[in-house]
């Protein structure tokens, strides 16, 4: 019987051995994963704490119809690029290209600026955005009438054209008392910025403002030029308050009388040419906004007069946006925004004098106004860059 109890207890002792082996291996097993756990959280933690960013810039760039960021790497730790995530209107999108410091990398170090751009942005306008005005500057402006947006803000300002940065910065000033006289109309396209001066002729400079040539001065066919629009081939004229004629924009020869008086036509007194050609047209004192088709085909009316007082400027979003929008310039003192079909959005107003002078609307609304100078207003759509332990910065175009 002594062996037997014997026996019993070596084999309850063994069975012990085992599952208290088990149960240790266990333990620790779950211990040690909560340990990696708390681990990996702490350097999540830390991670977080020492990352920040900055977007230090944004333009929508009309010649490669590309949205650009910039954002400035301000933590204390390199963040992986690849793990970085660019979200534009609360949507995931892929970015064409990532750059830092103008070089393709894997690493953004601290105190680096990461350029981030995307073809074809889908820009929305969103008429409740509050507070829309982001900026404003009236350093080194006088005068300030019509505009055009390219890479860079072209503003005629008295009998000269100051030249600003996207986050309007005063570059530089164009003055040429022998070829820019009294310049009336402007706009920059390609390599070139196109200048109607005197209400006669058309100089072309190039973007630093160097003086070209005198690209179109034909008082047979256009006698008394009051408005330009410019694309990838042509020159578009509105001549004396009665039709549309086109020029070759390389040579400046004379092409057609695109669109004639007459018709949806009566006594235009602006173009904006993108993805169409769009008119400010008046008829027995109502004003009236038309669109042809760029073969001056086609012409309907898409904003009626009960929405227009006293218009003075047109612009459109660059043809190829997934979103294309209308600005017109109204009664001096607000911009409507419109679909490019007509289809009213909303009215900026707010922040602006009862003396504006021109729009152009190039991923955010550019407003010239006599008394505040450079007015930039948002769109509405949201810009979120998040890194790879899900730190964000969130700016508005």
């Amino acid at each position: 019987m002594g062996f037997s109890v014997s026996a019993t207890m070596a084999i309850f002792f063994a069975t012990f051995l085992f599952l208290f082996s088990v149960l240790y291996n266990s333990v620790n097993e779950a211990f040690d994963s909560v340990s990696d756990s708390l681990d990996e959280r702490y350097d999540y933690l830390n991670d977080r704490s020492q990352t920040s960013l900055d977007i230090t810039g944004f333009s929508y760039v009309k010649g490669s119809d590309s949205l650009e960021i910039l954002v400035q790497n301000t933590g204390s730790i390199p963040l992986e690029i690849n793990k970085t995530c660019l979200l534009v209107g609360g949507v995931v999108v892929a970015p064409t290209t990532m750059e830092v410091e103008g070089a393709t990398t894997d690493l953004w170090l601290p105190l680096e600026t990461l350029t981030i751009t995307v073809s074809d942005p889908n820009i929305t306008y969103d008429a409740s955005v509050e507070p829309r005005i982001h900026l404003h500057s009236d350093a080194g402006l006088s005068s300030p009438s019509n505009m055009t947006v390219g890479d860079s803000v072209y503003m005629i300002d008295g009998t000269s054209i100051d030249v600003m940065s996207l986050n309007g910065l005063l570059d530089f000033t164009i003055t040429d008392p022998i070829n820019l006289i009294s310049p009336v109309d402007l706009k920059v396209e390609g390599d070139y910025l196109y200048v109607l001066d005197q209400g006669t002729h058309v100089d072309r400079f190039d973007l630093e403002g160097n003086w070209v040539d005198k690209l179109i001065d034909d008082p047979t066919n256009t006698s008394a030029p009051k408005s330009i629009a410019v694309d990838d081939e042509y020159v578009y004229l509105v001549d004396g308050f009665s039709h549309l004629d086109r020029y070759n924009r390389s040579t400046g020869a004379f092409v057609n009388q695109l669109i004639a008086n007459g018709g949806a036509m009566t006594a235009p007194r602006d173009v904006f040419v993108s993805a169409y050609i769009f008119v400010i047209d008046v008829a027995s004192g109502n004003y009236h906004v038309d669109r042809y088709s760029l073969d001056g085909t086609g012409g309907t009316e898409i904003v009626s007069s009960t929405l227009l007082a006293a218009p003075g400027d047109i612009s459109a979003s660059a043809a190829g946006m997934e979103e294309r929008y209308l600005c017109v310039l109204n009664n001096s003192r607000e911009i409507l925004v419109l679909e490019e079909d007509g289809s009213y959005l909303g009215t900026v107003s707010s922040g602006l004098s009862s003396s504006v002078a021109g729009v152009d609307v190039s991923g955010s609304i550019f407003v010239s106004d006599q008394a505040n100078g450079l007015v930039v207003e948002n769109i509405g759509t949201s810009i979120k860059v998040v890194t790879e332990n899900g730190v964000s910065e969130i700016a508005m175009l």
